[in-house]
């Protein structure tokens, strides 16, 4: 028989409060080491510029799980923003491919930073930890993900 758990109503406050404070940051705009503020849909942008070279709008939107709308409304930001270029697919002349600009680079480079951060951050947290605890977590998380996509 499971031993009953007394701290589970403050494990789901406790996750509630984390997730509200993950939006909180989510929502904010950073500049990502440029001088200009950069939302994260736009932010993850860049990144799927810089990892998918060549890719154009509908490999991004497919990448991205978004429509090629929301893809060309964000690159058009970020062109204005400094961010992006746009070429002409040299194959296919009514296609476009993105590319970087070096304000872009700087703003990838950064992100990819304080992801770099993030882990370490983690990292520090489950230093002592088991493997075995640190399995039950992770299948916990990937649980919790699953239930609130189907939520």
């Amino acid at each position: 028989m499971k031993k009953k758990c007394r701290h589970r109503g403050q494990i789901s406050y406790t996750l509630l409060r984390l997730v509200g404070k993950l939006e909180e940051v989510r929502r904010k705009t950073h500049n990502f080491g440029t001088d200009v503020r950069l939302f994260e849909a736009e932010v993850h942008m860049i990144k799927a510029v810089k990892e998918n070279e060549g890719l154009h709008a509908t490999g991004l939107a497919e990448q991205l799980d978004v429509t090629k709308g929301a893809v060309s409304q964000i690159i058009n930001k970020l062109q204005k923003k400094g961010m992006i270029l746009k070429i002409r697919d040299e194959f296919n002349h009514s296609r476009l491919k993105f590319a970087l600009t070096s304000k872009g680079e700087r703003a990838y480079e950064f992100h990819e930073a304080i992801h770099r951060e993030f882990d370490a951050v983690i990292d520090e947290i489950l230093c002592g930890a088991t493997a075995e605890q640190t399995c039950f977590l992770k299948t916990f998380l990937e649980s919790l993900e699953k239930k609130i996509e189907s939520y």
